[in-house]
């Protein structure tokens, strides 16, 4: 059987089409929506996939509901809102209660007014945290913002589009605001404990492509002998174990919600044969994958 690859989608009206939803974004490099409109037409799960733009999304009512931001199960109790960038690995779990909004976005569309975007906002960098609770006040304000864009993207004017250029800089300068309250948190961390929360962070956006301690090393400019050893020193597990661990979940999720069969999944998650995925999960869940998901 020929390997799989990951799907990549270019543009928010590529994945629209690939979920089913009926909504498609009039404005290049642009797109905003509601996640209550993804109901009834959209599927409610989304096996690993890249995109090509960045993603923007918070909750305004989690209605009892779940979501999973790379089958991290985010907390609903609090105000969740969260990123993703191109080249991430991306999957996930809807619930079709949830409400909120969703803004996707090329660089390009406000490459005039924010020519160095990730210099500007960090956040939006692989390597960064993608997902932020937010206080009750820093939900408002992204709410009122976010619906302000709603109600211009939805009604036509001669100027739609550079007024929605200048709102989203404007909303990503107060998403920086959020960012920078993590930031100062993570200040009165030890550099081992920042190192380590570095390494889980990027673990969740790159754990398809990569597996290998070495590449998480490159990417967090420290040795593969010291990440090693500053992982187990900080978490108790070592640092292939945490890559593994969150494979396993996502095979999980997968096998759980999705009716992809076990080669299909086998090369989403970049295993070379699916035996080779077989052996792995045994290893992590001591039965088969077809045992599990019989047992579901």
């Amino acid at each position: 059987m020929a390997k799989k690859e990951i799907p990549v989608f270019e543009t928010s009206n590529d994945i629209h089409e690939a979920t089913g939803f009926d909504h498609r974004s009039h404005i290049p490099g642009f797109d905003i929506f509601t996640m209550e409109s993804l109901e009834p037409s959209a599927r409610r799960c989304m096996p690993p996939y890249r995109q090509g733009y960045y993603q923007i999304g918070i909750l305004s009512e989690s209605a009892g509901a779940r979501i999973n931001l790379n089958t991290n199960e985010v907390d609903l109790e609090q105000f969740p809102l969260w990123f993703v960038v191109p080249g991430q690995v991306f999957s996930w779990v809807r619930d079709p209660e949830t409400k909120g909004i969703h803004i996707q976005f090329r660089k390009e569309f406000i490459s005039q007014s924010i020519p160095k975007l990730t210099e500007t906002f960090p956040f939006l960098k692989i390597t960064e945290n993608c997902v932020f609770l937010m206080t009750p006040e820093e939900q408002k304000s992204l709410e009122t913002d976010m619906t302000r864009m709603l109600s211009v993207f939805q009604n036509p004017h001669p100027y739609q589009e550079k007024m929605l250029e200048g709102m989203l800089v404007s909303l990503l300068y107060n998403c920086k605001s959020v960012y920078e309250r993590f930031k100062t948190k993570e200040s009165h961390l030890s550099r081992k404990q920042a190192l380590s929360q570095q390494f889980q962070q990027l673990v969740d956006k790159l754990y398809i492509d990569s597996k290998n301690v070495s590449d998480y090393a490159s990417q967090l400019n420290v040795t593969p002998n010291y990440l090693t050893t500053v992982i187990k020193e900080v978490t108790g597990k070592t640092a292939k174990d945490v890559i593994q661990q969150r494979v396993f979940l996502e095979s999980k999720t997968m096998l759980s919600f999705t009716s992809l069969d076990i080669a299909e999944i086998a090369y989403q998650l970049n295993f070379q044969e699916p035996t080779h995925f077989t052996r792995f999960f045994k290893k992590y869940s001591g039965t088969t994958p077809n045992k599990f998901r019989q047992a579901l």
